[in-house]
């Protein structure tokens, strides 16, 4: 089946408490564009541009430029060609790795509804119908920290509270506060977003022993998050820091950190993602499935991989529109009793986007 015509939205919705913070970058909107592709039977897949809250707004807006060229060439092509163009974006500098998601994923929505099969198939299979879901703290402030806490299900298992945006002595507070609230039965991930050194780190992490904390990405460099990780003998979570496949296989092949996050977005695609995914699992690393803050077609895509992890290996996922105030709700979370989230059920991503959802779109490329 040939590609006759691709929609694009814009999305960039704000967070609902204010602008997000993080110790690299702090953020008001998510920023993001989401793709309808459409074959000549009418069948379609739909993508999300997912942009790294780092990227500038120069970068953005010349990706966002891009879309005639990038998209107008796939008009006429097989359906598959959506990989090829993933693939060589992939090869590209990261301000694409969104952009391959984006393509990847909407071929492999279009794909399911095709051979009636859900996109965890097309991903390996599912082996799990539930997720835990996990709850980011992102305010410095203990009392707000506090309120958010509050906001989170009764039941919720793991949290995450954001580090490395004031000083050492204030994350080591929150830190310490934080741990008072929580049950023996909780996982704190305490999350500097490689904010520290790694003497800082190493100060931070020796302070507390604590089997409930996993320390994730201390540093921004990996090498340097290895240091800590043999210096403190303490769990470390990777992230950020294996931004690509070579460097996650890596990541996984040292298993000198205890876990890592798998991230689709910034790795270029599912398809990346899932062999970083399965790797993991031959291995026996422990793994938690999210991405950068984004909406509900993302969010579904990643919900899909996340499925086919073990329940033993998987720490967590997240609805990762949670903070986020989405205009237009398209049902990519289900939220389950006991903090667990699913993909949406149904083939495909499991997500219906009738025409005019979204309302008019920002271009439309091919036939009318």
């Amino acid at each position: 089946m040939a590609i006759c015509k691709i929609d694009v939205w814009d999305f960039c919705p704000l967070f609902k408490d204010g602008p997000y913070a993080m110790s690299h970058v702090t953020v008001g909107h998510i920023f993001g564009r989401i793709f309808r592709v459409q074959d000549e039977d009418g069948s379609c897949g739909v993508g999300e541009v997912v942009f790294s809250p780092s990227l500038s707004s120069t970068q953005r807006e010349q990706r966002i430029q891009d879309e005639d060229s990038y998209l107008s060439a796939l008009i006429g092509k097989p359906f598959g060609a959506l990989l090829d163009v993933a693939s060589d974006a992939r090869g590209r500098d990261k301000s694409w790795r969104g952009i391959a998601f984006a393509l990847e994923t909407a071929w492999i929505d279009w794909k399911g509804k095709r051979t009636q099969q859900a996109a965890s198939q097309l991903l390996g299979g599912s082996l799990r119908a539930e997720i835990p879901d996990y709850f980011s703290i992102s305010e410095p402030d203990i009392s707000e920290i506090r309120r958010r806490m509050d906001l989170a299900d009764p039941d919720c298992r793991v949290f995450q509270l954001k580090l490395g945006v004031g000083s050492l002595e204030q994350d080591i507070a929150q830190i310490d506060a934080f741990l008072g609230m929580m049950t023996d039965a909780q996982i704190l991930q305490a999350d500097a977003n490689g904010g520290w050194t790694v003497d800082e780190a190493c100060d931070i992490i020796g302070r507390f022993d604590d089997e409930r904390i996993i320390w994730e990405e201390p540093c921004s460099v990996y090498e340097d998050n290895v240091t800590v990780a043999n210096r403190t003998a303490r769990h470390i979570m990777v992230d950020q820091c294996i931004g690509d496949l070579d460097m996650a296989l890596r990541a996984i092949d040292e298993g000198v950190a205890q876990s890592i996050c798998i991230k689709p977005a910034p790795l270029g695609g599912l398809l990346p993602a899932r062999r970083v995914r399965d790797h993991a699992i031959e291995t026996g690393m422990r793994v938690r499935i999210d991405g950068p803050w984004c909406g509900d077609i993302a969010s579904a895509a990643i919900l899909h991989l996340a499925a086919g992890m073990p329940e033993e290996l998987l720490i967590s996922g997240c609805d990762l529109r949670e903070p986020v105030a989405i205009p237009i709700d398209l049902n990519g979370v289900r939220h389950l009793t006991g903090s667990k989230i699913a993909a949406p059920e149904g083939i495909g991503l499991g997500i219906r986007l009738p025409e005019n959802r979204l309302g008019p779109p920002e271009r439309s490329i091919g036939a009318a």
